[in-house]
């Protein structure tokens, strides 16, 4: 969203970025889904004399934020923007006696007790002034998606610096095992205050759909009475239902999908964040024949568990099986390209019946010489066979930069190339560029995109409902049996 585009609105984003920016003490605004939060922050970092804090929980945030700033022309030297296990880490490190912290790579089990031993850190004066030399406020970003310890972090910047946050309620569906989501009502209400609330969807009305906007806002208010939307009246024209008995609901999703492929605009399928949807997902994915492309979880973990498996394998006709295992987790029509032999993991001779030599040939080559390169060979045969669609195309270019990663001699092992790769797509995002997507909630959180479809919207809650209808900004697709939504 560029200036200009804010119209008469414009006058009122920048009264509240003067005020964030005059804040002195600890405030909150509340900022719905495509409403222009980052645009927000960037108007307020660029009416500061000094250098803000910005901090947010993804690399993709990072560069989101980085991206508006220098749309808006905002000096460099007026900010940095970090993620807040990334800050914290640092500055941990940075001071190891102080902060009882020496671990460089934390697990995921550990940093709730970086987060401790950071905050614990900042109640130290030494510490405090060392922070203050360097800053004069912080601006926390998507902060419904802070644990109750990354909030307690805050708390203890707040206590010597002004300290504004940016989120929604509303979008609060992140899981923190082991540690809790922060508690609005309990431990930002009573203690920030209330500094403003944006109140224009942005989205939509720049995407050219502001009936869109204004149905999601209406929507939005009711999901937060805890009262029931109902689909039966007063949807525009962009905001289509599919009513399905759940006995047709996979083939209604299907034909829904089908009809959006007819154009390049972006499209994105979403399931719940539960664990058994990311199956649902990659299924999903297979039955389009690769048309539309499931997404991984982050962390990764078919990669990674396959490579711990790859690498205990015994024998190379083992460590072969497995490969084509995983291959079959990537591409669709793998069987029709193989020989029998090549199936039960033997060199094979090629004869006029073989359908495909390349195929043939890259897996004999691995079979004698089983290195990444050779391994390489036969997924891209693959991925250019005529009989195969890849589906999971997210977890075949990350399987395939690992491959390049040790090829290239950066990881002793392909275990230790996969970690290196998991820590340079952290800072890098995904490499995938796919246009029609298949994902879960959880993995499309401040992500936009032309076309929404809710592929099963009777089993959403309240939270994932609402992230999942603000993804689209041309149009809405809902699939399900129920006339009112939430149906939980």
């Amino acid at each position: 969203m560029n200036s200009s585009s804010f119209g008469h609105g414009q006058s009122m984003s920048e009264v509240l970025a003067i005020k964030l920016n005059e804040c002195t003490t600890k405030g909150y605004v509340i900022a719905p889904a495509g409403y222009g939060k980052t645009h927000l922050i960037a108007l307020a970092v660029r009416a500061s004399v000094g250098r803000q804090l910005i901090l947010t929980h993804t690399f993709a945030g990072v560069n989101s934020i980085k991206t508006k700033m220098a749309a808006l022309g905002v000096p460099a030297s007026k900010y940095q923007v970090d993620t807040i296990a990334s800050w914290s880490l640092r500055l941990c490190l940075a001071y190891p006696k102080t902060s009882t912290w020496k671990t460089e790579n934390p697990t995921s089990k550990q940093w709730n007790k970086l987060y401790e031993c950071c905050a614990g850190l900042l109640i130290k004066r030494f510490i405090r002034r060392v922070v203050a030399a360097s800053y004069v406020g912080v601006y926390v970003d998507e902060y419904q998606d802070c644990s109750d310890l990354q909030h307690l972090l805050v708390c203890a910047l707040a206590e010597f610096l002004p300290s504004r946050i940016l989120g929604d309620p509303m979008q609060a569906i992140f899981n923190f095992g082991e540690g809790k989501p922060v508690d609005w009502d309990e431990s930002v209400y009573p203690l920030f205050d209330c500094l403003g609330k944006l109140e224009i969807p942005w989205r939509w009305e720049n995407a050219g759909e502001p009936k869109l906007g204004a149905w999601l806002k209406e929507a939005r208010k009711k999901i937060e009475l805890g009262q029931k939307i109902d689909l039966s009246v007063n949807r525009p024209p962009c905001v289509v239902r599919v009513y399905t008995e759940p006995v047709y609901l996979a083939s209604n999703k299907y034909s829904s999908l089908c009809n959006l492929l007819g154009h390049d605009d972006s499209v994105i399928a979403l399931h719940d964040g539960a664990q058994k949807s990311k199956n649902k997902t990659h299924q999903l994915a297979r039955t389009m024949a690769g048309r539309f492309s499931s997404i991984e979880e982050v962390e990764g973990k078919d990669l990674h568990l396959f490579f711990k498996k790859f690498g205990a394998a015994k024998t190379v006709q083992a460590s072969f099986l497995l490969a084509l295992d995983f291959a079959k987790k990537c591409f669709t029509g793998v069987n029709k390209t193989l020989t029998a032999a090549t199936k039960r993991g033997d060199v094979a001779k090629q004869t006029k019946r073989t359908k495909y030599p390349g195929v043939l040939h890259s897996v004999n080559a691995y079979l004698e010489q089983p290195t990444s390169f050779h391994l390489k060979s036969f997924f891209l045969e693959l991925k250019s066979n005529p009989e195969t669609s890849a589906y999971r195309r997210d977890l075949l270019y990350r399987f395939l930069n690992v491959l390049k990663i040790h090829i290239d001699g950066e990881g002793v092992d392909l275990t230790e190339a996969a970690n290196l790769y998991q820590r340079e797509m952290r800072h890098n995002g995904r490499p995938i560029s796919h246009r029609k997507l298949i994902r879960t909630t959880l993995l499309v959180k401040g992500l936009e995109y032309d076309h929404a479809v809710i592929l099963d919207a009777d089993t959403l809650d309240a939270k994932d409902l609402y992230v999942a209808m603000t993804r689209g900004s041309k149009s809405l697709t809902i699939i399900g049996a129920g006339r009112y939504l939430p149906g939980k």
